[in-house]
Parts: C-alpha cells; sequence; structure tokens
C-alpha cells in the first residue's frame, strides 16, 4: 500500500507532477506512470488532476494522512532506537534479596544509576520464589540468586562468593568460650575466606541457643537447614522471616542468633553481634547473576551486567555499543 509512498507524497507537497519529478530526479511521464500504477493497485485514486495545482482526492486525504501517521511513528522508533543505544531512556528491573542492605549488589545499582539516571531503575526486594516467578514472567531482567537455575531455560553467571556465618547477640553467654574465635571487623570480607579451620565453630555448639530463620521460601533456609543437619541440631526457632535484612535486625535486638551472608555485614558497624565463621563444607557458595535464554537483551541490561561482572572494563568503557542482542542459547 505505501510501495510508492516517497512519490506520491512528493507529487503532494509540490502540488505538481513535474515539480515532483525534478525533487526526485526522474522524468515527469515516469513519475505520472509510478502514480496511477499505485492507484491502480489501491483501487481508487489519489490526485485530482483536473485542478491547478494537483489537489488531493477524498480517498488521497485519507492515504497522505495515514502516511504521515506512519512516517510519525518510524521516526518515534528511530529516536527511541538511539536513546536506547545511547542509554538516554529505557528501563533496568532487577530483583532478589536484601537489596535494601548496603553490600556488593547494591553498590553496584547505586553506580548504575548515578551513571545512566535517564534508565527507569527498578529493584525489588524478594524470597527465592517470588523473585523467580517475576523472572519468568518478564517483570524482571535479572535476579540475583545463590539458586541454581535450569541451566536450558536460564543463563546464570557468578557475580560474587560468600560466606554464611553466624551472628550472635553479645548478651549470649556463649560468646564467653568463643572469644578467639570471633571474626573482627576487616575479616568479614573476602578476608573471612582465608580464616583457618581451627578458628572456626560448629553449629552444635549452639544447639539450644534460640535461633531466628528464614522462611521455607528461601533458598538460604534450605542451606541452613542442611548446615543444621549436618551437626544433627534441631534448633529452638523463635521466629521465621523473609528477609536476611529482618533476621540481622532482630539479632542485633538480642531476639537470637541467625546465619547470613558475610556479604550483608561486610561493611556494617554492628556493635550489638559477635561474628563466626561455621566449620562446614557447605557454608560457602556462589551468587548468580540470572536471565532468561533467548530474551532480547537491552543496553542498559548489556552495561548493567558488565557493570557487576566486569567492573573495571565498565570504567573504561563509559557507554556500551548501540543496540541490543538475544543472550546465547
Amino acid at each position: 500500500m505505501f510501495q510508492y509512498a516517497d512519490y506520491i507524497y512528493a507529487v503532494y507537497r509540490e502540488r505538481s507532477f513535474s515539480k515532483a519529478a525534478d525533487k526526485l530526479f526522474i522524468t515527469q511521464p515516469s513519475l505520472s506512470i509510478t502514480v496511477k500504477k499505485a492507484e491502480a493497485e489501491l483501487g481508487l485514486p489519489i490526485f485530482n488532476r483536473q485542478t491547478v495545482p494537483v489537489t488531493l482526492t477524498p480517498f488521497g486525504v485519507e492515504y497522505i494522512q495515514a502516511l504521515e501517521q506512519l512516517r510519525g511513528l518510524e521516526r518515534r522508533l528511530r529516536e527511541f532506537v538511539e536513546k536506547e543505544g545511547t542509554l538516554q531512556s529505557g528501563r533496568l528491573a532487577v530483583g532478589g534479596s536484601n537489596l535494601g542492605m548496603s553490600y556488593f549488589v547494591t553498590e553496584r545499582l547505586a553506580d548504575f544509576h548515578r551513571r545512566y539516571p535517564q534508565i527507569e531503575l527498578q529493584v525489588r526486594n524478594l524470597n527465592t520464589m517470588q523473585a523467580k516467578h517475576l523472572l519468568d514472567s518478564g517483570e524482571l531482567d535479572f535476579v540475583i540468586t545463590n539458586r541454581p537455575y535450569d541451566g536450558k531455560k536460564y543463563e546464570q553467571k557468578v557475580c560474587y562468593r560468600e560466606c554464611l556465618i553466624l551472628a550472635v547477640p553479645k548478651s549470649f553467654g556463649v560468646n564467653e568460650t568463643l572469644y578467639g574465635k570471633r571474626l573482627a571487623p576487616d575479616e568479614l570480607g573476602d578476608a573471612v575466606f582465608s580464616i583457618p579451620a581451627a578458628r572456626s565453630v560448629r553449629l552444635d555448639a549452639f544447639a539450644r541457643m534460640p535461633f531466628l530463620l528464614l522462611s521455607n521460601q528461601n533458598y538460604l533456609r534450605q542451606y541452613t537447614d542442611i548446615l543444621f543437619r549436618e551437626r544433627g541440631v534441631d534448633p529452638p526457632v523463635v521466629l521465621e522471616v523473609e528477609q536476611s535484612a529482618e533476621s540481622f535486625n532482630f539479632a542485633r535486638l538480642g531476639l537470637g542468633a541467625t546465619i547470613l551472608s558475610n556479604r550483608l555485614v561486610q561493611s556494617s558497624d554492628c556493635e550489638a553481634l559477635y561474628f563466626y565463621k561455621l566449620d562446614s563444607r557447605y557454608a560457602e557458595r556462589d551468587a548468580f547473576l540470572s536471565s532468561r535464554r533467548g530474551v532480547y537483551f537491552t543496553s542498559a541490561m548489556k552495561s548493567f551486567e558488565r557493570m557487576l561482572l566486569d567492573p573495571e572494563r565498565s570504567e573504561k568503557q563509559f557507554f556500551p555499543t548501540c543496540g541490543g542482542d538475544v543472550s546465547s542459547g
């Protein structure tokens, strides 16, 4: 229907076949033949050739209006592609647990927002099951999780490694016998992985202590259950919560001990708790940046992935290449 649109629009603008032909660098007879061919295919005349200058028929008016609307849409799409490619517009939605606490991932999210303020950044603090559901529905672009997903449906890249540590209120008497095993503030980050086994603690030493644990919908709860079973411990659970941030805060208030990632407390100044490294092969684990395979990777997604996984390269390359691509698989 719009195969000959440029020729027709030139006649409309110039109100003359001869002037339009000059603009198009073709002969007037050739232009007339082309327009007549278009009108024959459409089934109605576009121009009234009996007037001077040439005018539009009622159908011609509708045709030109539709053509201008179409060209307006094309301009909007081109502008969108240009802005999306240079991160001047777009959206990035990231979900996971504990995204309200200060640690590696939240620091990168803040860096991304400062660098690309025109991108609409959505951060959802969710438990494991909720985050995966929103990733499947397309509401989230990425999920930060420790849970391994089906490799056929999802792509997961390690973004950091963490160590599960024990947080115990300082008021608890058990701390008196464990003075030499307490983690110093500067040992709560990467240094915790180098702590010798002799300074780690076994959970059976805390069997009668009240615990604050996550609900069964959280993958960390499955991990803590494994840690307890490993030592034959059935801990008294005084409270179940949805996020480690909550268990951490209640532990600081003295309600009980909890198990959480070292990454959540490595930058915290907590005077109310002692931290201990756990003696278990299950205590260390990876955290993944997870996305669905086969989805369109926007420039915002590519840039955030690069900032999270390769921050040094991201600093050197302020803007990513224009456009998007499809994730592998």
